[in-house]
């Protein structure tokens, strides 16, 4: 099964995707949804109308909030307790702060008051106080209340109780409040008195839903609704209606929210709408042909696209066979960027089988610039043997060492065809070049090698030092009797090899030394024939250096002019090491 689904194609396979993991899976919710939707419109109605209950609950809680608060600025009002706690007498002024004060807290409240408040009362135990101001009276008022004796017996200092005018049957609201001092001290009650009609207003004004609401008192009374159709079988409803907040019944669903503080409860009555079996069939129905005619526009876009990309693939095969020719990009979509990016793979191979044949060809340069001649090179090498030992035996100690020096040298040449020696290796030959010269100049030359013991066995390119050592001999005699070339190699710390070459030559003219390092950046030499143009050697390791450590490993010089010339080569930090020699660390001439 395994192997006959590797061996499908990749239109087959997308297309038993689509069916397995879309078309069967969204056919299954299809139906699931048509068994489901009775229950789906009637969680939907629950929902908005538990909305529009909260809307209503939201907006009769902001009306018994600024109630309380009206009542809270009279009751906790600290210069109303005091008066109320002290006894009245003319003489301390108590009628002016009767008059001056505490009728006006009272007064001014009904009037900035932003609900329809009917009445505030303050009943008061202190009875040296006189009733008045329409606002004031004793206490002795309202023990006969039904209230009274349960609310004053408790610990709670506020309470809700909705009453009854027997004479017109209208309902109001008391919110009452016990005023007790910062002492603990009891000073009489405050209660607020609001019409029923005013604070439950917005549950009788028609709400957004268009569905009855009712009240309901703690004891499931109905005691204000805005219409009457829906509320002839609520005795009947259930009890679930109270401890889950709603209930299906008699063709209504009832919706119920609790009123904080007045413990009542709302209402709401939602006629539960018929069966739609027959519509319902019908969007079933719809869902399924859609999703029919997306399986087979899926399959032609599906189709479409392979056969675009299988022309993609022809034209990479095509590119690589005529020697990575570059794709033409006709398409913006996600074809083009794959065409893009295969463009920049192609160019990316070209540059490297480039850089390549590059390094190849400069490293046989290399060899070449070194010793021009190969000529059976195990004869030469033999051949200088031979006079070597014949030099010595004739006394001629120094020929004899320079013919020595240079046997090690062709040797030094012929030994492998490796890109890398040691850091030690390379100095060593380049000991052994400067020996040669001083045959010529004998002791007008003075160098010195100053190289750490510890970085000598570092791999570095071969023939890299030899070029400079010679443009500083062929130069640096110029103007003077004797050249001094000191050679220094150090570690930074970014771990890379820095090695300057610095004689005490001529030097270079100031315009001429930017020329040149501009040369060493940019890799755009002057052309052969010029006779101001660099030498080929110093072309050549700034070349390999770039093209085996980076672009950004170029030569540099340093100079002034008359003084001295330094030639720099940065290496970057090492990851191949081989053993070497220890005792080659320091060599002085």
């Amino acid at each position: 099964m395994q192997r006959m689904f590797h061996a499908m194609s990749i239109k087959n396979k997308v297309t038993l995707a689509f069916i397995f993991f879309i078309l069967i899976p969204f056919s299954v919710l299809g139906l699931y949804t048509y068994n489901q939707s009775q229950q789906y419109i009637q969680a939907q109605l629950l929902m908005n109308s538990q909305t529009t209950i909260k809307q209503i609950k939201y907006t009769i809680e902001n009306k018994i909030d600024l109630i309380e608060s009206v009542s809270n600025n009279i009751t906790y009002n600290f210069r109303l307790q005091q008066f109320l706690g002290e006894p009245y007498s003319l003489e301390k002024d108590s009628l002016d702060t009767y008059f001056n004060y505490a009728a006006p807290l009272v007064s001014y409240a009904m009037l900035f008051q932003k609900i329809n408040i009917q009445k505030i009362s303050i009943y008061m135990n202190n009875n040296s106080i006189p009733e008045g101001f329409g606002s004031f009276y004793s206490e002795q008022k309202i023990k006969k209340e039904t209230w009274y004796d349960a609310f004053m017996a408790s610990d709670h200092k506020s309470l809700w109780v909705l009453n009854t005018n027997q004479a017109d049957r209208s309902n109001s609201f008391l919110y009452i409040q016990k005023m007790i001092s910062i002492e603990g001290q009891y000073r009489g009650m405050t209660i607020v008195d609001v019409s029923s009609s005013d604070l439950l207003e917005p549950a009788e004004s028609p709400n957004l839903a268009n569905q009855p609401i009712f009240i309901l008192d703690e004891n499931h009374k109905i005691i204000s609704q805005g219409r009457k159709d829906a509320t002839e079988n609520v005795a009947d409803i259930s009890p679930a209606l109270f401890s889950q907040g709603y209930a299906k019944q008699s063709g209504f669903l009832y919706v119920t929210d609790t009123l904080k503080g007045v413990q009542h409860v709302i209402v709401m009555a939602i006629p539960l709408p018929p069966l739609i079996g027959s519509l319902q069939v019908a969007a079933n129905l719809v869902f399924i042909l859609t999703y029919i005619v997306l399986l087979f526009a899926f399959y032609f876009i599906l189709k479409m696209t392979l056969s675009k990309m299988k022309t993609s693939i022809k034209q990479m095969d095509l590119a690589i066979e005529t020697g990575f020719q570059p794709i033409p990009i006709t398409r913006k979509d996600e074809f083009g960027v794959i065409t893009e990016k295969f463009n920049i793979l192609l160019n990316k191979i070209s540059h490297l089988l480039s850089d390549m044949i590059k390094k190849e060809t400069l490293h046989k340069d290399a060899q070449l610039i070194a010793l021009q001649s190969q000529i059976n090179p195990h004869f030469i090498y033999n051949t200088l043997d031979i006079f070597s030992a014949k030099m010595e035996l004739a006394g001629q100690y120094d020929v004899s060492d320079a013919m020595a020096d240079f046997g090690k040298m062709m040797r030094y040449h012929i030994d492998g065809q490796s890109k890398f020696a040691t850091l030690a290796d390379e100095l060593r030959f380049l000991e052994q070049y400067l020996n040669l010269q001083k045959i010529k100049f004998r002791d007008s030359i003075h160098f010195q090698i100053h190289a750490p013991s510890e970085i000598l066995s570092i791999q570095v390119l071969k023939f890299i030092l030899q070029p400079i050592i010679e443009n500083s001999v062929k130069h640096g005699f110029a103007k003077q009797d004797t050249l001094d070339i000191d050679i220094y190699v150090s570690q930074e710390k970014d771990c890379s090899i820095r090695l300057h070459v610095k004689d005490n030559g001529s030097g270079i003219e100031a315009a001429r030394l930017r020329e040149i390092n501009e040369q060493f950046r940019t890799s755009v030499y002057l052309a052969k024939g010029d006779r101001d143009r660099e030498s080929i050697g110093l072309g050549n390791i700034n070349e390999r250096l770039k093209l085996f450590y980076g672009e950004n490993y170029p030569l540099q010089l340093n100079s002034i002019e008359g003084q001295f010339t330094e030639t720099i080569l940065t290496l970057p930090n090492p990851t191949r090491k081989i053993k070497e020699d220890e005792h080659v660390h320091h060599i002085n001439h």
